[in-house]
């Protein structure tokens, strides 16, 4: 039988949800286990801290799958099939190496102007990659963009759970997920016009207004929230707070980590003494950093009486499952349909509509109907049998499959995936005390990021290596190393007509497979589920959660 939960408002009790409406201000006060009142905003509050969060969100989903579409084109441009895995991996390094020290600013300082500079952060992003003269220009790009989207993403998250009332939060996060599905619906089109009719630069050189614009309105129309609790210690103590030693070793360990799950295989052998010694070191400096972490204990960057949660740390692995899945087909199945199909890059942007869309519609109707059964873990369940279901099948892909199998597939994992994202956010909450939840959605915004960092690399290794594997066996095909660096649609104009036929299975058999990664961590998903307590987010009586 489910279980019911705490809520975040109190670290011991759950608050009266009898809630107070102050006719004056239209704000709403909830009285916490001790008698202390916090405020609530009101509706007419509420609307310009909602455009807030929309308009960052938005921008976040547009620099998060524009250039999925562009890609192809991008590797053609610098000639560098092999750099695909960096393009998303540095913007997710970036961002899941500064997640925590994001969390560690959203404690120490204004959550306005800590949101404003990580906008600022993204929009220089955008510049570097819309101006970048080579592939490792552009890498560079991401990772700055990647920096000012960790600091968005954990921003808005708190921000809402510092403005809205527990049971009202599941709408809130599901819109706000909504939001960034209507930019991921926007972007793949408006990426793959931009790049078939004018130049895939333009898709970041985009970000410039709509990012200026969303800093305006933060400056002119957003508030702090009330209810944030700021130290009033100085600044040297605050900055001595954020843990930047541990910060730079852990950045460390998953630069080598994503750098060996990159070039092993590939670029070196899995035996090489660089891919050994980037693993050795990755794994010593992690570690160091949980080392580090145990003796600071409550000082400690993701203190371990979070992690350690049952629910809490449950939700951490599904928030990363359910991201690894959906980034290997952000950036795959694009090149899927204009390598093998032979659709344009605007083509392909239109293509992945069915998936979008249908991730869209779920992701903004689950939220209303968590808020109204108040149980998460249903949504969690169904998500990831759907998601399986349709991975599996894009794994059966071959270049005759036509619309009928790749947009039923895509409509079957697009309601999966839109059923499933929203919900680690709300669970969190429901599993962890009010002043450990930043922290807590903090370690949620992490996993997100380090699943598709890590996703997105694992997937790369088996696409080339498939792909190289594959080629070596064509007739007349000398050097294949020099054939596999040539961007991702460019490769099959320079294969003989004789042999065309074949290369295309062979590359359709590379790109496919990545999809099983899809799988492998979607049943890992599943398993988390499972295992998680039934906590509700309108229950007013707390629930144990086993440690």
């Amino acid at each position: 039988m489910p279980a019911d939960s705490t809520t975040l408002l109190s670290t011991n009790e759950a608050p009266d949800y009898g809630a107070v409406h102050e006719a004056n201000r239209g704000a709403t006060a909830i009285q916490d286990a001790d008698g202390t009142q916090i405020e609530y905003p009101g509706p007419l509050k509420m609307v310009p801290i909602s455009i807030v969060m929309g308009l960052a969100i938005f921008i976040l989903g547009l620099d998060n799958t524009i250039v999925g579409t562009a890609t192809p084109t991008i590797t053609n441009e610098f000639h560098s099939l092999t750099g695909i895995g960096w393009y998303g991996s540095a913007y997710r390094v970036a961002t899941c190496s500064t997640q925590f020290f994001y969390g560690k600013l959203y404690e120490q300082f204004r959550v306005k102007w800590v949101f404003v500079v990580s906008v600022l952060i993204l929009e220089l992003g955008s510049v570097v990659c819309a101006s970048a003269p080579t592939s490792t220009a552009f890498i560079v790009g991401r990772a700055v963009a990647g920096c000012g989207a960790s600091g968005i993403v954990t921003g808005v998250f708190i921000a809402i759970s510092y403005t809205v009332p527990l049971h009202l939060r599941p709408i809130y996060n599901s819109t706000v997920g909504a939001l960034e599905c209507v930019a991921m619906i926007i972007a793949p089109v408006v990426g793959g016009v931009l790049t078939t009719y004018a130049s895939w630069r333009w898709c970041f050189w985009l970000n410039l207004p709509i990012g200026g614009f969303t800093i305006v309105v933060i400056i002119l129309l957003f508030e702090n929230p009330k209810n944030q609790t700021i130290s009033e210690c100085s600044i040297a103590s605050k900055l001595d707070q954020l843990n930047i030693p541990n910060l730079l070793i852990f950045t460390a360990s998953v630069v080598c980590l994503l750098m060996a799950l990159e070039w092993g295989g590939t670029t070196y052998s899995w035996s090489s003494g660089r891919i050994i010694a980037l693993l050795v070191v990755s794994g010593s400096l992690l570690a160091t950093f949980v080392g580090l972490e145990a003796v600071q204990k409550a000082r400690a960057t993701v203190p371990t009486s979070v992690i350690l949660k049952k629910t809490a740390g449950l939700c951490v692995l599904y928030a990363f499952c359910a991201s690894a899945a959906f980034n290997v087909v952000d950036y795959f199945l694009p090149i899927w349909f204009q390598a093998i199909k032979g659709a344009s890059a605007a083509g392909s942007g239109q293509m992945l509509l069915p998936s979008i869309i249908s991730l869209c519609i779920a992701a903004f109707s689950s939220g209303f109907i968590v808020a109204g059964i108040g149980y998460y873990t249903p949504h969690m369940l169904l998500g990831s049998t759907l998601m399986g279901v349709g991975f599996g099948f894009l794994t059966t892909l071959t270049p005759s499959s036509g619309p009928a199998a790749w947009v039923g597939w895509q409509l079957l994992l697009g309601l999966g995936m839109g059923l499933a994202i929203p919900q680690p956010w709300s669970a969190i909450q429901t599993a962890l005390p009010a002043g450990q939840v930043p922290l807590g959605m903090t370690a949620v915004s992490f996993a997100i990021s380090i699943g598709a960092a890590l996703s997105t690399s694992v997937s790369q290794n088996v696409f080339t290596n498939k792909l190289r594997r594959g080629l070596h066996d064509v007739p007349g095909l000398i050097d294949v190393d020099s054939l596999i660096r040539q961007g991702a649609t460019e490769l099959l104009k320079r294969i003989p007509d004789s042999e065309r036929s074949h290369v295309l299975e062979i590359y359709n058999f590379a790109l496919t497979s990545t999809f099983w990664v899809c799988v492998a961590v979607v049943a890992l998903g599943m398993v988390a589920a499972l295992c998680m307590d039934w906590n509700s987010v309108k229950s007013d009586k707390a629930a144990p959660d086993s440690e």
